[in-house]
């Protein structure tokens, strides 16, 4: 599924609708963000966890702590970010995600947001919700949305009817 955006405001609304979508169909999947820096990853990131309970202006990119957990998130929301770890060998990255607890993490009761999903190595997750940025201009953006796994054919047709 693709649709544009031409603000940060429904950039995540967006977010919002997918993390409403997710929490009531398929709530421990993982999304994985993948985009140019300054897409609008951590902007979609916000409304996810705004249909999840947690304040938007809470959300910041972890860009130097790597995984953030928000325990009133229901259900819990893990925010990773890869950017930092993008550059290291295969064998050091899967180091590090051991080491962060991120692989944890997405083995979890949790829903589960990864910035830089490009960089991630392991198992494919059960549930993934893979949305790509391609930016056009400063504030103009695709957003491509891809869902994949069991779980995630309701999530998408719930997206799909909330975004009509």
């Amino acid at each position: 599924m693709k649709l544009f955006s031409s603000s940060s405001e429904f950039t995540e609304e967006l977010g919002r609708r997918l993390g409403a979508a997710l929490a009531s169909t398929a709530p421990f999947s993982v999304v994985g963000l993948c985009g140019p820096l300054g897409c609008g990853k951590t902007c979609f990131t916000r409304g996810i966890a705004a249909a999840l309970g947690v304040a938007p202006e809470q959300v910041t990119s972890p860009s130097f702590v790597y995984l953030v957990e928000y325990p009133e998130a229901h259900p819990l929301l893990v925010h990773a970010d890869l950017y930092r770890l993008a550059g290291l060998s295969e064998n050091a990255r899967v180091e590090a995600f051991e080491s962060i607890g991120l692989y944890a993490a997405l083995d979890s009761q949790a829903l589960s947001v990864v910035e830089w999903w490009d960089a991630f190595t392991g198992d494919t997750p059960r549930s993934l919700v893979r949305v790509e940025f391609a930016v056009e201009k400063l504030n103009d953006r695709w957003i491509t949305l891809s869902f994949s796994g069991p779980d995630c054919a309701a999530a998408s047709a719930a997206f799909e009817s909330a975004s009509a």
